[in-house]
């Protein structure tokens, strides 16, 4: 038996990065993972490892695609959900990403980013929420994990739809926690620091690698190491803890370290 026997969960965004170990090791402690992303053939190597992980744990995992972007999209994703797992215990909030424009200062900022920025970070986890708190009320106990980002506390130039998402994800985390307790739903943010993706820092130069090095008081972050967090945060071993926001940044947030994006 591992450490999320018998939970069933959703992880949005996890055909790679931080979303991608998060599913594997949900499914390496025992429980029964549906995938989202929107490439279908990362999203079946992902489903693949998943199991082979989870076999000796009794995990599994299934890839179901969908635009978070829509209402309707986000309400069937886990309409799908249900059906295929039979039930949702947890919920993690991990999709990111908006398509075309780029970020700025505020200065000047594009609307239509602005909102759409607004709506993949802290609308859709809304969406997926609001559905999956009846399926979580019904098994009489539910765990939101939402993945934010350090930048809500601490932004840098130039990334304020970000920052202002994330922060609004946040605030939505504590909401969450404070109108479910009661009903034995948990929900608590998890915010990851600078953590090295395969792809975005294959090229990675020894001298941007010493850079975000100081960064941290401990070491560079990994997808691993998020998780290993999202995986106390979603168990019972946090029954405890609600409307938290755990800084998983390496000591960076509280050390002499540089502040770089």
């Amino acid at each position: 038996m591992g450490r999320m026997d018998g939970e069933l969960a959703l992880v949005t965004g996890s055909t790679s990065g931080i979303g991608q170990a998060i599913a594997i090791e949900f499914a390496a402690e025992g429980a029964k993972v549906v995938v989202h992303g929107r490439d279908e053939a990362r999203g079946q190597a992902t489903v693949a490892e998943a199991r082979e992980v989870g076999r000796t744990a009794g995990g599994d995992a299934w890839f179901l695609p969908a635009d978070l972007t829509r209402e309707d999209t986000c309400t069937q994703l886990l309409a799908d959900t249900v059906e295929q797992l039979g039930g949702l215990t947890v919920l993690v909030n991990n999709a990111v990403g908006v398509q075309g424009g780029r970020d700025s200062i505020v200065g000047d900022m594009d609307t239509a980013y602005w909102e759409a920025a607004l709506r993949m970070n802290a609308t859709a986890p809304m969406f997926l929420c609001r559905a999956a708190l009846p399926h979580m009320l019904a098994a009489g106990h539910g765990a939101i994990v939402n993945v934010s980002s350090r930048q809500a506390e601490r932004p840098s130039p130039g990334m304020a739809a970000y920052a202002a998402s994330k922060g609004a994800l946040n605030a939505l985390t504590r909401s969450l926690a404070v109108e479910y307790a009661k009903h034995n739903i948990r929900c608590n943010t998890l915010s990851p620091g600078f953590v090295v993706n395969v792809r975005r820092d294959a090229e990675m130069t020894p001298e941007r690698r010493k850079q975000v090095e100081a960064m941290h008081l401990t070491r560079l972050g990994n997808a691993r190491d998020a998780a290993f967090a999202a995986v106390y945060l979603a168990s019972r071993e946090s029954e405890f803890l609600t409307g938290i926001n755990l800084q998983l940044d390496g000591g960076s947030s509280i050390g002499r370290a540089a502040s770089l994006g």
